[in-house]
């Protein structure tokens, strides 16, 4: 069971690499076709629709998924849910301002607040190798846009880093929710809860006089920029990455979840690089590198020998 759940946690990292590419599709295909101005409303209705056509495949291709719906299923899904829609509209409207290796290297920063988010939990002092990783973590953030005196950090760098610590927090409830809860039933709940927090924020945008037209978003539905990237977003970065998290995050080690995860900037950088949407420089090798250095080390530090007795 550990080694098919590592497979499928590391098939979740290459997945999430490939989804800053299409995330950033999308954005720039809403920027085209909305104007500036409308980055939260943009957000908001890229994941009603993400979720919401999730929702539906999840329903009625996975039977496991519509069974042991209670009301814990219900109450579960809802905190993942609000996680993910602060965690992903914080990282695309950061999107639109940095390119996708640079929102998955400082996404990447999840590891480290994750390891922050243990130790104040448990009560337990930070040991020195967490803080080294700590170092190393935040010299590689300050650099991968960059050499120091050059590198600016705008609003996008502040929101995706914003974003790290959603998801950290995310990580953490599903390693807890889920070992109490029928997994399946949970991410359909989470599905739901992800689809309507996404209509409610664009309600709330249109109000606001921030919104989105019908006419536009029917424009959007028929430009293939957006809707490929939707699709591919929608398939294989939430229903098949989702779904493995949640099933197979609780058959592994936190360490070993953490080091897969890790991957995950690496397969972004590659991918951005070769579709033309990053440039391969030094400092970007630099910088991520030790961003996953720090990130490693500091999740490897912060491991006990009551983690490492967990095996399955």
């Amino acid at each position: 069971m550990r080694t098919r759940a590592t497979i499928a946690l590391f098939c979740v990292s290459i997945i999430w690499g490939f989804t800053f590419l299409w995330m950033k599709q999308a954005v720039e295909a809403m920027e085209r076709v909305t104007g500036p101005g409308h980055a939260i409303a943009g957000s908001a209705l890229f994941l009603a629709l993400r979720f919401g056509l999730a929702t539906v495949i999840l329903f009625a291709f996975v039977p496991a998924a519509r069974r042991e719906l209670g009301g814990g299923a219900w109450r579960g899904g809802a905190w993942l849910g609000f996680l993910l829609v602060v965690g992903f509209v914080l990282q695309m409207i950061g999107l639109g301002q940095v390119t996708p290796a640079v929102s998955a290297f400082l996404t990447s920063l999840y590891v480290l607040f994750l390891a922050i988010l243990t130790a104040v939990i448990e009560r337990r002092l930070p040991r020195v190798g967490f803080a080294i990783g700590a170092l190393l973590a935040t010299a590689g953030a300050a650099i991968v846009r960059g050499r120091p005196e050059v590198a600016e950090w705008r609003l996008g760098e502040l929101l995706t880093v914003g974003a790290s610590i959603a998801f950290a927090v995310h990580i953490l409830a599903t390693d807890r929710v889920t070992k109490r809860l029928p997994a399946m039933p949970v991410t359909l709940t989470m599905f739901v809860w992800v689809a309507m927090g996404g209509a409610v924020l664009l309600a709330i945008e249109a109000a606001r006089g921030e919104g989105i037209g019908l006419d536009q978003v029917l424009d959007l539905c028929r430009d293939p920029s957006f809707v490929w990237p939707l699709l591919l977003t929608t398939v294989f970065g939430t229903v098949v990455a989702l779904a493995f998290m949640n099933l197979y995050q609780r058959e592994v080690e936190p360490v070993r979840a953490a080091i897969l995860y890790a991957l995950e900037p690496i397969w972004a950088a590659m991918i951005g690089v070769s579709a033309g949407e990053d440039e391969f420089t030094s400092w970007l090798l630099l910088g991520g590198g030790l961003l996953l250095a720090g990130n490693l080390v500091a999740e490897l530090a912060g491991s006990g020998p009551r983690e490492r007795s967990t095996k399955t």
